[in-house]
């Protein structure tokens, strides 16, 4: 009866030596930007905040971002039998699991935040939550793993928020065989009505400009 996970776990450990050309690497981008930064000090945007795991040093909490941020991502299901692979991935071989992220960012004013995974095997449930409010899933990678099964696939959900005080996240598979290999997460300020206003005025003294010489 152990065979079976055994050998499950053996085949999905060596799934990102075969999946990605480059360790941590997204093949997508998300709002337009790749996600992945340079250093732990390097913001993905400017006013933005955001925390990314590349690779994952504990297989229960794990609170210590490779990029960006502060935060603490936990598996919270015991009976996932989540453990960590040779290529730093969090593996949940036993059962569904369930994720949950919690960065403290106490925000001022309206903010889109993402949440975006990366896994191999089983792929992450369509609902995630953000502070007990729902999003469904959309795909921006998936490729066939072949002979191992299931699939590489990269997916996000996204909110738009005012001033929250915290923010946490849940996210769940179904079934066991989850390979998590990445995970981020991305606020970016939402401008407020009087940026856009100005703006546009900017802009529109922009346009006449040129009949003003005239």
């Amino acid at each position: 009866m152990l065979i079976r996970p055994f050998l499950g776990a053996l085949l999905i450990s060596a799934l990102p030596l075969q999946a990605h050309a480059l360790s941590g690497s997204w093949d997508s981008p998300l709002a337009g930007l790749s996600g992945t930064g340079s250093s732990a000090s390097t913001a993905w945007i400017a006013d933005g905040i955001g925390a990314e795991w590349n690779r994952f040093d504990n297989p229960l909490t794990d609170n210590s971002p490779d990029i960006a941020g502060s935060g603490t991502l936990s598996q919270t299901l015991p009976g996932a039998g989540s453990f960590l692979t040779s290529t730093g991935n969090l593996y949940s071989s036993g059962g569904p699991a369930s994720f949950s992220v919690a960065l403290d960012a106490a925000l001022s004013g309206t903010w889109t935040i993402w949440l975006r995974v990366a896994t191999q095997g089983t792929v992450a449930d369509d609902i995630a939550t953000l502070n007990g409010v729902t999003a469904s899933k959309t795909v921006s990678y998936s490729s066939t793993l072949g002979g191992f099964g299931g699939s590489e696939e990269e997916a996000w959900w996204s909110w738009t928020v005012t001033s929250p005080l915290s923010l946490d996240f849940l996210f769940t598979s179904s079934a066991a065989h989850m390979s998590l290999d990445q995970l981020a997460i991305l606020a970016a300020p939402v401008p407020e009505p009087r940026a856009w206003m100005l703006l546009a005025s900017g802009l529109a003294l922009l346009g006449l400009a040129p009949l003003r010489r005239r």
